[in-house]
């Protein structure tokens, strides 16, 4: 299979299930959607699973039908008792308009960032990678306060597909390690573990563009619904 962002999916399922054991999640509105706001041209499609440590892994394909232009996400939350960040990918193929994001989102406090100490690994493996960033792009407004200082976010070429999904991969085997390598906190520090994944939960909700897009196309009780089930198991 040739090295290009529309296989992420495959590529990233393949090293989850040689590292965990994915069990699949029933959703409220189940896979494939198409939303009628959407006058049918709009096609939502994916898979979700949890595992021990991960409340969700999930992938998720949107697609204007009858082309190949399309968005594959990519989310992996820790269950909160981990007190870890998340990691999270946007990768967008629409035609002349492609874009590669990934990170591993400061989702906890500062005092917990600094714990995991992850930021000087992760801003390495970015430097190995300059020629990927001569197009970076921008995020804007306060979504901005959950990404790491370590985040790519850029115009991607399609010869540069391969070095996309490598520094992908750079990224999220540090992550899995992260993860595997955790245990649950306890006391005091699960406390804060709740209240991290509390305003996490809070900033998408309400700043994260995918939340928008959602209560464009099914309404905002409806979207609301969604994100909350796709995300956070609630």
């Amino acid at each position: 299979m040739a090295e290009e962002l529309l296989n992420i999916h495959t590529r990233f399922l393949e090293k989850m299930n040689s590292r965990c054991k994915l069990s699949s999640v029933g959703l409220k509105h189940p896979f494939p959607e198409r939303p009628l706001r959407a006058l049918g041209f709009l096609k939502i499609d994916g898979a979700v699973y949890e595992t021990d440590r991960f409340l969700r892994v999930m992938v998720l394909t949107t697609q204007v039908l009858s082309t190949s232009r399309c968005s594959r996400s990519i989310f992996l939350g820790p269950r909160p008792d981990f007190h870890l960040p998340i990691f999270s990918s946007e990768n967008i193929l629409m035609g002349g308009k492609r874009a590669f994001l990934v990170d591993i989102h400061t989702t906890v406090c500062s005092r917990r960032w600094g714990e995991v100490a992850i930021e000087d690994r992760l801003l390495a493996i970015r430097g190995r990678y300059e020629d990927l960033m001569g197009e970076p792009l921008t995020m804007k407004g306060p979504i901005n306060t959950i990404m790491s200082p370590a985040y790519c976010y850029v115009k991607v070429q399609p010869e540069m597909d391969a070095r996309a999904l490598s520094l992908f991969n750079e990224y999220l085997d540090v992550f899995l390690e992260l993860v595997e390598q955790a245990a649950p906190v306890a006391g005091e520090s699960r406390q804060e573990a709740a209240v991290d994944f509390e305003n996490y939960h809070q900033t998408i909700m309400n700043h994260d563009p995918a939340v928008k897009l959602y209560s464009m196309l099914f309404g905002k009780a409806g979207g609301t619904e969604r994100v909350n089930d796709l995300f956070f198991a609630r």
